[in-house]
């Protein structure tokens, strides 16, 4: 994964410089929250609502970007706190930028990639992810700018995951847990700084 987004940077990087788009290379922190998790014996857990951070490296032209998106959240089951969760978020992402006041921005965009599950007590496993976002930019100097987001994450999983819950019966939380419905929703809100060259 870590060689993938490194070559992905490597070739925003190299693109850009062909078609003198300006490139944008934006860090992101914030909290996570996530929807509930139902499992094949009615019980339901929660995952933890926990931080997250995050950064991209996207074209800019004009009024729009387009890019590639990286974030990382760790929590865990809450009421079973041995059990740890990390998703992985690689998503291609594309927005639209509208003034709204002097140096401020807001801007919309869709989201299209993968989310690797990986948990403490289980294989990993990846899945197809979408969703939208959006937020409020503010240019404090030509190539730099501060803002905040609002990103709506929906991992499509289908009850298909490799990911389980310990099967020994002399254990207490028996399951074969699975996402409640086809698709996990999570929500990120978070602060960011955006450097362009």
């Amino acid at each position: 994964m870590k060689k993938l987004i490194l070559a992905s940077i490597v070739g925003l990087l190299l693109t850009s410089h062909a078609s003198h788009a300006e490139v944008g290379i934006t860090a992101y922190a914030g909290q996570t929250y996530s929807q509930t998790l139902t499992t094949s014996k009615l019980q339901q857990h929660e995952l933890s609502d926990d931080s997250h951070y995050g950064f991209s490296v996207d074209w800019h032209e004009d009024d729009t970007k387009y890019g590639l998106f990286y974030s990382e959240y760790e929590g865990e089951l809450e009421g079973s706190t041995q059990h740890k969760v990390k998703m992985e978020y690689l998503l291609f992402q594309s927005a639209v930028y509208r003034p709204i006041y002097n140096n401020l921005d807001a801007y919309l965009g869709l989201q299209l990639g993968v989310n690797r599950l990986d948990t403490n007590f289980a294989d990993a496993d990846s899945f197809f992810a979408s969703g939208l976002f959006g937020g409020l930019e503010y240019q404090v100097l030509d190539s730099l700018s501060v803002g905040t987001e609002v990103r709506w994450l929906a991992t499509i999983v289908k009850n298909k995951s490799k990911v389980t819950c310990d099967s020994d019966p002399a254990t207490t939380d028996m399951c074969s847990w699975h996402f409640d419905g086809d698709t996990l929703n999570q929500f990120q809100v978070s602060a960011n700084i955006t450097y362009r060259f």
